[in-house]
């Protein structure tokens, strides 16, 4: 048994090849004998020897034999595991990825070491090794250039905005000359003048599909290799931006010369090139016989008129050109143009993105422009900054009296082919008209409304118009109904969250089929509908949110059918003769918000109370429980509606209920006491037991007052008072027979307090929804500032009965005919049925609807003068009561704008003298 031990030695000598020995043998092997030969005659004198002596006599001794013990077997060995690396540059390198990064550091660390190699072995140098041998050449810092990066694609080069200069692109040179597969090249901003161009474009000129070289210096002998291989057939070029190079005319004319050959490139950007009209002629041949330029970019030269119309001419037949920025030039000089460029816009089809921006067009310039536009559908983003006018959201260009400063718009977005490219800042308010609107850089997309009648709303007879936020709320007609009878309009729209609401019968009205939003804070907009200017309180609104989708255009087709500059249907109202009118409840103006009480509301409200209430404690047989509670079923609309009517006369603060008075009133009116069954100190302890028998459940409930009757309690103190008026005396009479003998007592009196009477005879009638129409401003006025009084942060506001009470007072409206008893009464009945009134505040809060109906009420009891009636008899409150409600609710309208209103919302109104249902029309149609 034997064991390999190793030495190392000392390292040979460098010198200008390698040595076998120096490859070959790093390290010196021994042999090692666990039993040695020469142990045995010197044990005896070394026992007494430290171990670590023993240990360095034996390498001693045995580094002779061993050395004589290799074989060339063993050399061969050793010379097949060498751990020195293989020639660097002869393996394969990536130019993308972490190991692109590794690769090129090493090559840095080795680099005399990796040029002896390739030298000896006659390797090629790598692009690595090529880019750090040329940079410490020219004693700069080594750079990877873009051809060495962590992510991106191979066969591409962006080293934009990165200030190189000519010395850094001598290095990049180097390192391009052994990468012949990139095609896409992106020097932009980066300070390269004629020298550093005529070195680089020669390498990349045959191969390159793209040539981005915006903000440099190319000259012309950097331009040079660029002319030659444009008008070759084998050129490639499709991309070639050469902005802002300072290149003039004479350089533009060799290039439009080269260009008018070219079979390649789809997209020229000559911008800021200090282009003037001497290179029209050159421009515009280059137009006429180029069939292959797709895109057009002359920004920021000074082309003038003259040469513009040149140039516009030959344009008007172009079949290829789609994308053309002819910004910030002096096309309006000399006002010689418009004649040119009014006959392009009309018999040009191709051309799908302009930009004539900034080019002192004249007042009216701009307005035949507008009119030529509007016969164009095939430019679907017209940019017009700079000049008279603005562009609208469906194309059209609008035109203004005033014309923007060029210093205003230089942050403003470019085209970009038909690539989304929107605005940098934008910081108009959404509810206001959006301007300067490209549907392509803006990425609009399209969108289809639709009313339904009868599911999103009752409104089912035209016109219905929509109000969409960016449109400035604007009324948009949708036009006659489909063949399924619904309304719709296909529009584009921008991106994002968009608020709208409709308008039918001049009601404004949020779709039922549609997301609804709430506004906290209300305001009032402006629209003009039918030559009518209208007043509408945006309370609530539909909101939708609209994501990014395709864009509009794709692969130079339009994604969408909406055409642009098409205009909306105009909504021209037809003559009716008046007593042909039909008129119903679904378009009036309390149709889409108005909840009727139907039978499952009311039975829903009734297994609520049934539940709160005691009466199973003192009726203990299920049976009777059963036929109890279907009596009360029976007579619960009654009994609710006297409820409503005797809790409003005397409420606990906010909370209608019945104290001790108005409860002894109401059994007076049934004439349940008689003296000797029951009498009026029997009802006071019924009252009470029913007060106190709820008080353990709802202490501490404000709603539930300790010492009044709330709703669910009306029905308990109606049986308790049957038990002790008919059971207490007659044993024979059980409680379901009680319950019935008082609930038939109570009925003629129960019966007549019925609010939805009032509604449908004197209320839902057409000429109160006209007067409710014409005066919606001025609720919508009065409810918007009067509800914020104990509306909490976060919370939809609402009309509280202090704030009622408040516009009574400030209206002068409290008199002896007239009282604070009244306006309860109008708060309360006003107020459309709770299921839950212990656990909700929804009753003390009055919703717009409401406030609608409540006016009406107070309108109703104050019953003014009629218009211009004032004079014709002597007029008591007898005679005023009478009045038809629509006469009464009229005047009170005039009375609230002359009394609420400020002076600058009422400066436009008109102070009518007689009354609209008195007017004489001179015409049988309207």
């Amino acid at each position: 048994m034997h064991q390999i031990t190793t030495l190392e030695t000392d390292t040979p000598k460098k010198t200008n090849s390698f040595s076998i020995r120096s490859l070959a043998l790093p390290r010196i092997t021994f042999v090692k004998f666990e039993k040695s030969p020469y142990q045995s005659g010197i044990h005896e004198h070394t026992s007494n020897v430290p171990k670590r002596y023993n240990r360095q006599y034996y390498k001693i001794q045995q580094s002779a034999k061993d050395r004589d013990l290799i074989s060339d077997k063993d050399v061969y060995a050793t010379l097949s595991n060498n751990h020195e690396e293989p020639y660097l540059d002869r393996k394969p390198k990536d130019l993308v990825g972490d190991e692109a990064y590794k690769s090129y550091y090493h090559t840095f660390k080795n680099i005399k070491r990796i040029l002896e190699q390739n030298q000896f072995e006659n390797i090629a140098n790598s692009v690595q090794t090529n880019l750090i041998q040329k940079a410490d050449k020219l004693k700069i810092l080594p750079c990877k250039m873009g051809l060495i990066k962590l992510k991106g694609d191979k066969n591409s080069i962006a080293i934009q905005n990165q200030k190189f200069g000519d010395k850094y692109v001598e290095v990049l040179s180097e390192g391009l000359r052994t990468l012949p597969t990139i095609q896409d090249f992106n020097f932009n901003h980066n300070r390269i003048k004629e020298y550093g161009a005529s070195q680089l474009f020669p390498l990349i000129s045959k191969q390159a599909r793209k040539i981005e070289f915006q903000t440099n210096t190319i000259g012309q002998k950097g331009l040079e290799p660029i002319l030659q291989c444009l008008p070759l057939q084998t050129c490639k070029i499709q991309i070639l931006n050469l902005e802002d190079n300072q290149l003039g005319d004479a350089l533009i004319l060799d290039l439009c010369k080269a260009m008018s050959k070219n079979p390649s490139v789809e997209m020229l950007n000559i911008s800021k090139n200090n282009i003037t009209n001497a290179s029209y002629q050159a421009i515009k041949q280059m137009i006429e016989q180029n069939d292959t330029l797709l895109e057009l970019y002359m920004r920021w030269n000074s082309i003038k008129g003259s040469g513009g119309c040149e140039i516009f001419k030959v344009l008007q037949a172009n079949k290829n050109i789609k994308v053309l920025d002819f910004s910030y030039n002096l096309l309006g000089a000399g006002n010689i143009i418009i004649t040119a460029l009014k006959d392009f816009i009309i018999e040009n089809k191709t051309v799908q993105h302009l930009d004539l921006s900034a080019n002192g067009f004249t007042y009216q310039d701009c307005l035949q422009i507008s009119e030529a536009l509007k016969s164009n559908h095939s430019i679907y983003g017209f940019h017009f900054r700079g000049n008279f006018g603005y562009v609208d959201s469906k194309g059209f260009l609008i035109i203004e009296n005033n014309m923007k400063n060029y210093n205003s718009i230089h942050v403003d977005q470019r085209i970009k082919g038909v690539s989304p490219n929107p605005k940098p800042y934008e910081h108009s308010s959404h509810f206001e008209k959006l301007k300067d609107v490209c549907w392509i850089c803006d990425e609009w997309q399209m969108s289809t409304f639709e009313w339904i009648p009868n599911q999103s709303g009752a409104c089912s007879d035209e016109p219905i118009f929509i109000h969409l936020d960016y449109e400035g709320f604007e009324p948009i007609f949708l036009g006659k109904p489909d063949s399924n009878g619904n309304f719709k309009t296909h529009r584009m729209i921008p991106t994002g969250d968009i608020e709208y609401f409709y308008t039918a019968n001049s009601i404004q009205i949020a779709s039922q089929t549609a997301p609804i939003k709430q506004h906290i804070e209300k305001f009032r907009t402006k629209v003009t509908i039918a030559d009518q200017l209208v007043n509408v309180l945006i309370d609530e609104t539909n909101l939708e949110s609209f994501k990014k989708s395709k864009p509009v255009i794709e692969d130079w087709y339009p994604t969408y059918d909406v055409l642009p500059r098409t205009q909306d249907p105009i909504y021209i109202p037809a003559k009716r003769k008046k007593q042909k009118r039909v008129w119903s409840y679904p378009i009036s103006i309390w149709a889409p918000k108005y909840k009727f009480d139907t039978e499952e509301l009311l039975r829903k409200c009734f297994e609520r109370d049934w539940a709160c209430c005691k009466i199973a404690k003192f009726v203990k047989k299920q049976e009777e429980q059963d036929q109890v509670k279907e009596l009360l079923w029976q007579a619960y609309k009654p009994m609710r509606e006297t409820y409503r009517f005797y809790a409003s006369v005397n409420p606990t603060g906010d909370v209608f209920s019945m104290s001790v008075n108005p409860t002894s009133d109401f059994i007076n009116q049934c004439q349940l006491i008689d003296g000797k069954q029951l009498k009026l100190a029997d009802v006071d302890l019924k009252f009470i037991a029913t007060c106190s028998a709820s008080s353990i459940d709802w202490k501490g409930n404000y709603r539930n007052p300790e010492r009044s009757l709330v709703r669910y309690q009306m029905m308990e103190f109606l049986v308790r008072l049957s038990d002790d008026k008919y059971v207490r005396f007659n044993p024979q009479i059980n409680i379901v027979q009680a319950t019935k003998m008082i609930l038939d007592q109570c009925m003629p009196h129960m019966s007549q307090y019925d609010c939805h009477k009032w509604r449908a005879e004197r209320y839902f009638v057409e000429q109160c929804d006209d007067v409710c129409k014409k005066y919606k401003w001025v609720i919508d006025y009065v409810y918007m500032r009067n509800s914020q009084k104990k509306v909490k942060p976060g919370q939809p506001p609402f009309m509280c009965l202090d704030e009622l009470k408040d516009i009574c007072n400030r209206a002068n409206l409290y008199d002896e005919n007239f009282v604070e008893r009244d306006v309860n009464l109008a708060f309360n009945l006003s107020m459309l049925t709770q299921v839950d009134e212990l656990e909700s505040d929804r009753l003390f809060q009055m919703q717009w609807i409401e406030f609608m109906e409540a006016i009406a009420r107070i309108s109703e009891k104050y019953s003014p003068i009629a218009l211009g009636k004032k004079d014709e008899k002597e007029w008591n409150y007898e005679l005023r009561f009478q009045q038809p409600l629509y006469y009464k609710l009229e005047a009170f309208m005039i009375h609230l704008i002359n009394t609420l209103v400020d002076e600058e919302t009422k400066k436009n109104w008109k102070q009518p003298t007689i009354s609209m249902f008195d007017e004489v029309e001179e015409d049988e149609y309207y």
